[in-house]
């Protein structure tokens, strides 16, 4: 694996580019360059308010060794590093603990820094030995070495060799929009999006692929943050998201902690391309025929249960139904379908259910209860999709396309 040199003269983010370009023709630090990116910077009022982060967080707060996985890539907000960053660096330098650094794309790669040293003996001399070397890493952080460098982003491929490059006790933090593009989890098929976390973990534990985290501490930071032209999610897409990336890290042992601060900056230009991962259509009601409200839209459902994922959401497309609905006065039916797992002990009756639940808020925004019909058909329904792999695995999108509410009415003329 290349390992990133540091300077050993002091420089700070946004210097003039001559020294730099000077190192990097010493062959002391890769040629760097300040972007969309926004790198924490080393000032001691930042390290302070970072120190309250970490303290706060699920992340070891003595001076461990540190994994930065940066995701700069096409369809992503320009990087924020989280606060708790600048801490981080500091603790593991200060204690001369590896630095590592992965850049996550279609083919992702890790950059161990080389570990502090210095061959000072007095306090201050060390100290600005200290400051070069943060400074060196933040450079890097700032710059465009990390940027995406092959198409696609495959941040479980990223993830796993975080894993391997951390040992236990060690922080990793990972920065990214946790969009997948690449198998195992694709997220442009439909249904990968709203996949319960429990679900994914099932999945990837089935083919021996959650990585090995135990004893680390990670933290995830921008998940379900996109930038154009990919289509931006929605609150409860975005939650989804963050969780089933923290239910995967959690499965591998790992103590998880979630940045929930908003990044809604440009992506950096000029990368490679990454596919857009569509989101759940919204449905159009007509007074004949058959609509489908799936699971993964805003008539969503809470994992094995009847309790609206989103209510406010699911009560807003269920009130344009209703609209619709009450232009005529033809029967309706509600069918409830799931995914295969559970079996028709729980699958039915939670089908049912789900059906009724439809059923209630129709009629508390006015349509007449006597016309509505609800049947559950628990994983049984005509349309679904086959949902179990050869080896009797869930399939995870085709499973989440199957859990869903059909609304029948008399057939269009």
């Amino acid at each position: 694996m290349p390992r990133i040199g540091l300077p050993r003269t002091r420089t700070r983010i946004g210097a003039a580019p001559g020294p730099l370009a000077a190192l990097a023709a010493l062959g002391l630090v890769l040629t760097t360059a300040v972007g969309c990116s926004s790198a924490p910077s080393p000032s001691s009022s930042t390290a302070s308010a970072a120190t309250k982060s970490v303290t706060t967080g699920c992340l070891a707060k003595a001076g461990v060794p540190l994994t930065i996985v940066v995701g700069e890539r096409s369809n992503v907000p320009g990087i924020q590093y989280p606060a708790a960053v600048t801490s981080l660096v500091d603790t593991a330098a200060t204690d001369r603990q590896q630095i590592t650094l992965v850049r996550i794309d279609g083919r992702p790669k890790v950059f161990p820094v080389q570990r502090f040293s210095t061959t000072d003996v007095s306090s201050g001399a060390i100290a600005q030995d200290l400051s070069t070397y943060e400074s060196g890493v933040f450079q890097i952080l700032a710059g465009s070495d990390l940027h995406a460098t092959a198409p696609e982003a495959d941040v479980l491929g990223a993830l796993s060799l975080a894993a391997a490059a951390t040992p236990a006790g060690g922080n990793i933090v990972v920065i990214d929009s946790g969009l997948q593009t690449v198998s195992p989890l694709n997220y442009q098929v439909p249904g990968m999006l709203m996949s319960p976390p429990g679900d994914v973990v099932k999945f990837l534990r089935a083919q021996n692929l959650i990585p090995g985290l135990r004893g680390r501490h990670v933290l995830l930071s921008g998940f379900g943050y996109a930038a154009a032209p990919q289509a931006l999610l929605d609150q409860p897409e975005r939650e989804n998201v963050a969780a089933q990336w923290a239910a995967i890290a959690a499965a591998g042992g790992a103590c998880v902690s979630v940045d929930t601060t908003p990044n809604t900056t440009a992506e950096t230009p000029g990368l490679p391309a990454v596919s857009k991962v569509p989101l759940p259509v919204t449905p159009h009601f007509k007074t004949c025929g058959t609509t489908v409200l799936s699971d993964a839209g805003s008539v969503g459902f809470n994992d094995g249960s009847a309790s609206f994922r989103d209510p406010q959401a699911a009560r807003s497309t269920l009130s344009r139904l209703a609209s619709t609905l009450r232009r005529g006065a033809e029967p309706i039916t509600l069918i409830g379908s799931t995914s295969t797992e559970g079996g028709d002990a729980i699958n039915k009756p939670l089908s049912t259910r789900r059906a009724a639940a439809v059923k209630s808020v129709l009629v508390s925004f006015g349509v007449t209860g006597g016309r509505i019909t609800v049947i559950g058909d628990g994983a049984h329904y005509p349309g679904r999709v086959p949902d179990v792999g050869p080896n009797g695995q869930l399939l995870l999108p085709e499973a989440e396309q199957d859990r869903e509410v059909i609304v029948q009415l008399p057939r269009c003329q």
